[in-house]
């Protein structure tokens, strides 16, 4: 009889133990909108939670996926070792995560290639291309970001923009072939001085004359504020062109809540505007180490309760 009821009672141990198992997903956010974490904004080691998962970008993504976010952003992917590369794509697609954007021209963002004679830069522009078809291939990737680079530094702005013009075509006959999309994205030039396209309403105006389904708008709503502000009209106006989204506040390019936008309403109207694309948290941490970045998690977790 002892043991009889010794057995029931270790069957009974091991069935709840089996039932308080803590399930690991479940403290996932389940997110409506499609944000995507940086494992590198301004320099390879600086990703948005290292306080929390090192500086390994493997551990990063485990965390970031742990939380609930359905994919990363990576603006050095382009530079990372090839072995790197396959290794966080292998870990993205375990994780059952997406490679959001990473930047194309990281050779020739700071200066004048792009708004140069086409005859001139041609064999440079298709080299970096290819390149990144070669890395996109290699990490699963889609979306890039694309930047103008430098103004010209004696030629007018109509010839630039019209080189500007052909020299994307060159770029966009590659990327329809490898089936990518590279969103050009105006940066503004208060922070980079000389940057040819500083305004959404000039990126706009370039990607509808290129009029290829591989060159689209990256709407970078930290960079729209600064330049253009009136954020919800400008994202009304150029929505048909719209590939990506990248967020942060201003001033400062810090978390939301940090500065003068309204990401409550931004985002609802964003949510209901039927974009399903990923939006890049393009930001910095303005509270320092683990707290800071739990901070960043619940601001998140906070505004998707408001969708």
């Amino acid at each position: 009889m002892k043991t009889h009821l010794f057995i029931v009672l270790l069957l009974v141990g091991i069935i709840n133990s089996n039932a308080q198992k803590p399930d690991p997903n479940t403290n996932r956010t389940q997110f409506k909108l499609k944000f995507a974490p940086h494992i590198g904004l301004t320099n390879l080691e600086d990703g948005m939670f290292i306080h929390h998962a090192g500086k390994d970008p493997i551990a990063q993504i485990q965390f970031i996926a742990a939380q609930g976010f359905q994919g990363i952003e990576d603006n050095f992917m382009k530079i990372r070792s090839k072995e790197q590369q396959l290794a966080i794509a292998r870990e993205l697609k375990k994780q059952g995560m997406q490679l959001g954007s990473f930047v194309h021209n990281t050779t020739t963002w700071q200066d004048a290639t792009l708004v140069s004679k086409p005859s001139e830069v041609q064999e440079i522009i298709l080299k970096e291309i290819r390149e990144t078809i070669e890395v996109a291939k290699r990490v699963d990737g889609k979306y890039l970001t694309l930047l103008s680079g430098k103004s010209h530094p004696t030629m007018e702005r109509q010839y630039q923009k019209a080189n500007f013009i052909e020299n994307l075509r060159v770029i966009a006959e590659e990327a329809e072939k490898a089936g990518l999309i590279l969103g050009l994205e105006a940066i503004n030039g208060k922070e980079f001085p000389g940057t040819f396209i500083t305004k959404v309403t000039d990126a706009y105006e370039i990607v509808k004359a290129v009029n290829s389904p591989s060159i689209k708008l990256t709407f970078g709503m930290y960079h729209v504020q600064i330049e253009n502000g009136n954020i919800i009209n400008n994202f009304d106006q150029t929505f048909d062109e719209i590939a990506y989204i990248h967020m942060a506040d201003n001033p400062g390019r810090s978390e939301p809540g940090t500065g003068e936008m309204n990401f409550e309403n931004l985002l609802k109207h964003i949510y209901y505007s039927g974009y399903t694309g990923f939006i890049d948290m393009e930001h910095v941490t303005s509270v320092a180490g683990k707290k800071g970045e739990q901070h960043i998690i619940q601001i998140y977790k906070d505004l998707n309760e408001k969708l």
